[in-house]
C-alpha cells in the first residue's frame, strides 16, 4: 500500500492549530474541532465552473448593483479564493477563541454535566464545530466572583438563531457607536461586564440582519 505524503498546506494547517491550542494552554480537542472544522469548510467550497453568464452579469450591471469594475473586482476576488479563505479564517478564529465543556467545568468551578445543563437552559452561549460542542471565551470574565458575563441568558435569548459563531463573536468584540459608558464606546462584552442592558445589544444584532 502506497501512502500519499500529507500536503504542504495540511502540515501547515495542523502545526498552527497544535500552537494555538498549546498558547492557550488548552488540550488536543480544540485541535480536532479546528482541523474537523477546516475540513467541512474545504468540502463546501464552490467548485470551478460556477461563473456567471454573461446575460446575468450585464443584468447585474445594469439593474445597478454593481459597476462593472465593481463586478470585475468581485469576480477576480472569487477566483483568487479571497472570500473563501476569509470565511475560513474567520470561522477557525471562532473555534480558536472557544472552551471545551471540560474547560468550562474547570473554569466555573462545576461539573461538565453542569455546563451542558446551563447551556441547554441557555444561560450559557456554545455552538457545534468538527461535531463537539464549544463554548465562545467573550462570554467569560477573569473576575472568579461573577465568572460569567451578567445578564448572558437575556443576550442568549435575543440573538438570531442563524447567526453565525464567528459573527456573534466579532459582534461581541466590536465597541459599538450606540454603546456609551462615559462617552467612551465599549464592546458589547464590556458592556454587558459593566451592566448594560442586553436588551440593547438584541436591538442593535437585529438592526444589522435587516439592514
Amino acid at each position: 500500500m502506497t501512502i500519499t505524503a500529507p500536503h504542504p498546506e495540511v502540515q501547515e494547517s495542523v502545526q498552527y492549530f497544535l500552537a494555538t491550542a498549546q498558547s492557550q494552554g488548552q488540550n488536543d480537542e480544540l485541535v480536532i474541532s479546528l482541523l474537523r472544522e477546516s475540513a467541512d469548510l474545504l468540502k463546501k467550497r464552490q467548485p470551478h465552473g460556477g461563473t456567471l453568464s454573461d446575460e446575468q452579469v450585464a443584468f447585474l450591471i445594469e439593474s445597478g448593483d454593481f459597476t462593472a469594475e465593481e463586478f470585475a473586482e468581485t469576480e477576480a476576488s472569487v477566483a483568487r479564493g479571497d472570500l473563501a479563505e476569509e470565511e475560513r479564517k474567520t470561522r477557525l478564529e471562532a473555534v480558536s477563541a472557544s472552551l471545551s465543556a471540560a474547560e468550562v467545568a474547570k473554569k466555573l468551578g462545576i461539573d461538565a454535566s453542569s455546563v451542558r445543563h446551563r447551556q441547554s437552559k441557555g444561560s450559557l452561549c456554545a455552538f457545534i464545530a468538527g461535531g463537539k460542542r464549544r463554548y465562545p471565551t467573550w462570554q467569560f470574565t477573569d473576575d472568579p466572583t461573577q465568572p460569567v458575563l451578567p445578564g448572558l441568558a437575556a443576550l442568549v435569548r435575543g440573538v438570531p438563531e442563524d447567526m453565525h459563531p464567528a459573527s456573534i463573536q466579532g459582534f461581541m468584540s466590536t465597541p459599538q457607536a450606540s454603546l456609551l459608558i462615559n462617552d467612551e464606546r465599549v464592546t458589547p462584552a464590556e458592556w454587558l461586564r459593566l451592566g448594560g442592558d442586553p436588551q440593547a445589544l438584541v436591538r442593535i444584532l437585529n438592526s444589522i440582519l435587516q439592514s
